[in-house]
């Protein structure tokens, strides 16, 4: 005997309406229902099977995979496996996805995830979107990080970030800051630097994985390049001025880094340059006081 709810898991993206009905209809004890597995469920909740995109146990007709029957106080509820709870479904979800569960062991972690709020992102059942995301590609990411949005709208854009957030960032977690791949100046090195040896600073390959193959190889191609010296530390705009190693003047307690002057998504000036500035030298001055 299998027994659900269509508002077990439901995702945080729910209208706020539809998360009252649900903890009204949450207090009633949901009925017996006889019957094997999906088959049962989709009588009354057929609609979770109808996205463009569905969850693998949905489209099995797995409906036990991730919910189980609980009575609690004498009253029937349908509950999630695994201590999985709609506060932090994250325990449920690296059951199956335990790549994402290694993942969870690294320091920096997207904040859905560290809250254990896959739903924040994924929808449990299905949506029309790869991954069963609430929007297409970056559209998922900006929902949240408006800032990005902003600099994503501005006349210069750097083109990866217009591509896919995920080439450069991954959206579970990673080893460093802001989830990004490799260090900041790593990943720009990547597409960006020239080393005097004549030898990549960095595989990208190695680096971006399978997105080498989809996409990376074309941004790597049509990257503006410079010349750094042989510790990847300065070089750039002139000969001798620190690119990373040393004190960040604009940001306390951070290093130097590619971030100091450029905006890694887009900006008002040509280069990326930051502080809205339109030239080199608008943007030195803010270091290099007259």
């Amino acid at each position: 005997m299998l027994m659900i709810t269509a508002l077990a898991a439901q995702p945080l993206s729910l209208a706020p309406g539809l998360r009252q009905a649900g903890k009204a209809a949450a207090a009633r004890e949901h009925p017996v229902v006889s019957g094997d597995g999906g088959a049962a469920c989709v009588t009354c909740h057929a609609e979770v099977t109808r996205a463009r995109v569905v969850h693998g146990p949905v489209a099995a007709g797995q409906c036990g995979a991730c919910h189980a029957v609980e009575t609690a106080g004498g009253v029937r509820r349908i509950a999630l496996k695994g201590g999985g709870s709609n506060r932090d479904t994250a325990r449920l979800c690296v059951a199956c996805h335990d790549d994402v569960g290694d993942r969870l062991k690294l320091p920096h972690q997207h904040a859905p995830v560290a809250s254990g709020t896959c739903t924040a992102c994924h929808d449990p059942h299905g949506s029309p979107f790869r991954f069963q995301l609430p929007a297409d590609g970056d559209r998922a990411c900006i929902r949240c990080h408006q800032d990005i949005e902003e600099a994503l709208a501005q006349p210069h854009v750097h083109p990866p970030a217009a591509a896919s957030c995920r080439i450069c960032h991954d959206a579970h977690a990673g080893p460093h800051p802001s989830q990004l791949r490799a260090r900041s100046n790593t990943v720009c090195a990547v597409c960006h630097v020239t080393a005097p040896s004549d030898r990549s600073a960095a595989d990208a390959a190695v680096l971006f994985g399978r997105h080498a193959a989809e996409i990376v190889e074309r941004l790597v191609a049509d990257g503006s390049r410079i010349l750094l010296d042989a510790s990847l530390a300065s070089g750039h705009p002139t000969r001798g001025h620190p690119v990373d190693r040393r004190q960040d003047p604009s940001r306390n307690g951070r290093s130097l880094d590619c971030a100091s002057c450029h905006n890694p998504h887009g900006s008002a000036g040509a280069k990326l340059l930051r502080f809205g500035a339109k030239g080199i030298s608008a943007l030195c001055i803010r270091c290099h006081g007259m």
